[in-house]
């Protein structure tokens, strides 16, 4: 095979030599595009170089979630912090921002996150983000995306420009959430509660939608009683399931489609105690509280999502697009993985 010349990448790239040269031997002075164009041009013709050592140009990619005191975004922020290593070699820094969520997520917090994404956006080369999806969020997000790459992590978004969607099927968790349901209550039916931390969020708002289509054509005589909202406030969703339980003590079914397992669990202890009766209750994330009230019994099944590896594929992702990394597919959908307390792993 003919050895490949840095006249044809220059021509392939549609760069000068001088700018495949600069690129190729590490002298810097040249645009992120350009360089991102040269190595996936070199890597395209094979150029025999060792393309992934010390690339020339820092790249800045920043993270938006919600705040690490809800579990979920723990093991989120946790495999953000592990990858940071991962990238050194690759001069790609990784920067984590936070929107305060544990005590509810209101309208001014969704004015702020996006006022704060704008922000950050200006200071970075890519960002990575899990927002719900508010319509000044989505204006804001694809104003950025426009501009600079972005990768929407756990919950979709609509927007034009997005790079990729990093996250589950989330009709598909809904409606393997009602299989196990409609399973576990038994042909003797009944109500079930379906507590939501913000239906705004696509994920969630697209689990209750698979759940709901399941359980009214496989599972009829399973029906749901009320969805609630926590607006993400962990102690509310057990104040919503007391009111339930109120209405109705011998509610069949709890699915909780965001936080607030713990504040579950009291309330579902105190009604054991004076009914002798305990609904199924099904959750997401495999999160350490979650699992240890599946070891419990409190917990009947968790659908989990894999948070580490949607965070380094939504790295892999962008450092792809840059050309910092080998051949990788954009968007990746991590699978679904269904934890009863049998196969829990402690």
């Amino acid at each position: 095979m003919a050895r490949i010349s840095i006249e044809d990448i220059a021509k392939a790239a549609n760069v000068s030599t001088a700018t495949v040269d600069r690129v190729l031997n590490r002298r810097g002075g040249v645009s992120i595009e350009k360089e991102r164009r040269v190595l996936e041009q070199a890597r395209k013709l094979g150029a025999d170089r060792d393309l992934q050592r010390n690339p020339g140009k820092i790249l800045r990619f920043a993270v938006l979630m919600q705040h690490p005191s809800n579990p979920f975004y723990d093991a989120l922020q946790k495999s953000f912090r592990y990858a940071r290593s991962l990238y050194q070699t690759a001069n790609i820094q990784i920067s984590l921002h936070y929107y305060e969520g544990n005590q509810g997520v209101s309208e001014r917090t969704i004015e702020e996150v996006s006022i704060l994404a704008s922000r950050i956006a200006r200071q970075h080369d890519a960002m990575i983000v899990a927002l719900p999806n508010e319509p000044v969020l989505v204006r804001t997000m694809d104003d950025i995306a426009s501009r600079i790459p972005l990768v929407v992590l756990s919950s979709d978004l609509p927007l034009t420009n997005k790079l990729a969607y990093i996250g589950i099927d989330n009709l598909a968790a809904g409606r393997t959430a009602a299989e196990l349901m409609g399973r576990f209550i038994g042909p003797q039916g009944g109500p079930i509660l379906v507590i939501s931390g913000m239906q705004s969020y696509v994920s969630q708002g697209q689990r209750e939608q698979g759940f709901r289509a399941l359980l009214a054509s496989r599972y009829p005589h399973c029906y749901m009683q009320a969805l609630v909202e926590t607006r993400e406030n962990p102690q509310q969703a057990g104040q919503l399931l007391a009111d339930a339980l109120r209405q109705q003590p011998q509610l069949a079914g709890v699915y909780n489609l965001s936080t607030g397992d713990q504040s579950i669990a009291r309330v579902l202890a105190l009604h054991e105690q004076r009914f002798n009766h305990k609904p199924i209750v099904i959750s997401h994330e495999l999160t350490p509280e979650r699992r240890q009230l599946l070891q419990d019994g409190v917990i009947d099944a968790v659908i989990d999502q894999n948070p580490e590896k949607e965070a380094l594929s939504a790295l892999a992702t962008l450092a792809r697009h840059f050309a910092r990394e080998g051949e990788r597919p954009l968007g990746i959908k991590p699978e679904i993985t269904v934890y009863l307390r049998e196969n829990c792993p402690t």
